[in-house]
């Protein structure tokens, strides 16, 4: 098993001979790509790849942090609204660095930070009245800051939602609020264009803060996770002795880490993209698989879901591009991986392996068990959680599944933003060496396929026409 570890202690290791991972391509795209140093912002931006530079805009992420800063003490709750990119980022940072149960501590406990909740998904009414419904019970629907993302501002399932909070908020307002509006209670993160309808309602009355949050230009939203979308509800969410400043902070640090070593040569060890980029187009091209079983071993499942989204809407194009299973361990050993070993050789797994995952307990000694369960006792959680990854990946190297590992020191906040945009790195690469670039022989990088997703237009297109049909 081929190893390479870089400076920053993210580890990828490989089941595979390097000979299989040579690839003359690569070569050409590490050009492409390297040509993006001096270009201009503009021209990133027109090539859907401006999201490779969200760690360097100082305004907006200042912006953020002012923006976030002052919610936190005028605001008890935080909803997200959004769907898609918009909500998974944030979804992410959540589930991987708030408590786990962080809405039921007090607010001591929580260092000031909102209870958080998401909306604004699904059509589906059930947890949104849910949802309003608590909020109301609690006494809190007007200490509630609502941020909806759309960088359109025309995405059906969120403004649909928006526009019933909107009329629950103006229904009932306290008489004590004099001269209340609901765009106080709402952050609105969008395109700062005419097209956007969020954009128009700021300017009929403006949003929280007197301010729109920018989704910026060439920042598509599977990649915008380091923009004002992911970056607000991280800063919101400070607690532990963090601040929205030093928890942004180290969240760009690990991104400029990724950035870093992306800008290596692609042959360099501590560039860990192009491997794993190569990997994976082998995996499907030449070795005939097509689903990738992302393999995150913690009890954490976000970024799972945020990585089916960034894979697949990103590389399926032109009837290619495998499917992504997203797992975790150990829990998915007792429920996929039988038909990972004994079912169809289809599959190829990817591993996050967190070297460590933090506070840690140990199982105690002179349990009087006995038996195989003996070898647990006085074993802490991390080392049994480490020794089922490492027997789970040999299992299937020893079973013919091909297997590689992304292992990082710990899950924190720079590590884990860290491999996020590794992980972006990989799939830009991946897109390229499928030739989602080119297009009738020719380079086409402003309509490069990776960053569209042309394919969802159909069912937006219909629900509209079907809904408006069911009014007649």
């Amino acid at each position: 098993m081929e190893s390479l570890e870089n400076r920053y202690g993210l580890k990828l290791e490989i089941s595979e001979p390097t000979e299989l991972l040579v690839d003359a391509n690569l070569e050409k795209i590490y050009a492409l790509f390297q040509q993006e140093t001096d270009a201009p912002l503009a021209t990133l931006a027109r090539n859907k790849r401006a999201w490779t530079r969200s760690h360097l805009q100082t305004e907006q992420i200042e912006q953020v942090i002012t923006l976030a800063t002052r919610a936190r003490q005028e605001f008890s709750v935080l909803v997200t609204i959004g769907i898609g990119g918009s909500d998974l980022g944030a979804r992410v940072f959540h589930d991987m660095f708030n408590h786990p149960y962080h809405n039921l501590r007090a607010v001591t406990e929580r260092d000031g930070a909102p209870e958080v909740y998401f909306t604004g998904d699904t059509f589906d009414p059930r947890r949104l009245i849910g949802l309003i419904e608590m909020l109301k019970g609690r006494n809190l629907l007007y200490k509630t800051l609502f941020n909806v993302i759309s960088k359109s501002g025309r995405t059906g399932e969120t403004i649909a939602t928006l526009m019933i909070i909107r009329e629950i908020l103006t229904q009932n307002v306290p008489p004590e609020n004099k001269g209340y509006t609901w765009q106080r209670q709402v952050v609105a993160t969008t395109g700062l264009t005419e097209e956007s309808t969020l954009f128009g309602l700021h300017q009929e009355s403006p949003f929280y803060g007197d301010i729109l949050l920018p989704v910026p230009e060439g920042v598509g939203g599977r990649f915008s996770a380091f923009s004002p979308v992911g970056l607000f509800f991280l800063a919101m969410t400070a607690g532990s002795g963090e601040t929205p400043q030093t928890r942004i902070r180290a969240a760009l640090q690990g991104v400029k880490n990724a950035d870093d070593n992306f800008n290596l040569p692609f042959q360099h060890p501590d560039n860990v993209a192009y491997p794993l980029a190569r990997w994976l187009h082998l995996a499907e091209a030449c070795d005939g698989k097509g689903t990738i079983v992302f393999y995150n071993y913690s009890d954490n499942s976000c970024l799972g879901e945020w990585f089916v989204q960034l894979y697949t809407e990103s590389i399926q194009e032109r009837g290619g591009g495998a499917n992504v299973i997203s797992a975790k361990g150990p829990t998915s050993n007792h429920s996929i991986l039988n038909g990972i070993i004994a079912g169809p050789r289809d599959k190829v797994v990817l591993f996050i392996h967190w070297e460590e995952l933090g506070n840690d307990l140990t199982i105690p000694k002179h349990t009087g068990i006995g038996g195989e369960l003996a070898a647990f006792e006085g074993q802490s959680m991390s080392q049994i959680q480490t020794a089922s990854y490492r027997g789970t990946a040999m299992d299937f190297a020893e079973n013919g599944v091909p297997n590689a590992t992304l292992t990082l020191p710990k899950r924190d906040i720079n590590n884990v933003c860290q491999c996020m945009r590794t992980l972006m790195d990989t799939v830009a690469i991946k897109g390229r060496l499928q030739g989602l670039h080119i297009e009738d022989e020719q380079e086409r990088l402003e309509n490069e396929l990776t960053y569209r997703q042309d394919a969802v237009e159909g069912y937006k297109r219909r629900t509209q026409t079907i809904a408006m049909h069911s009014k007649s």
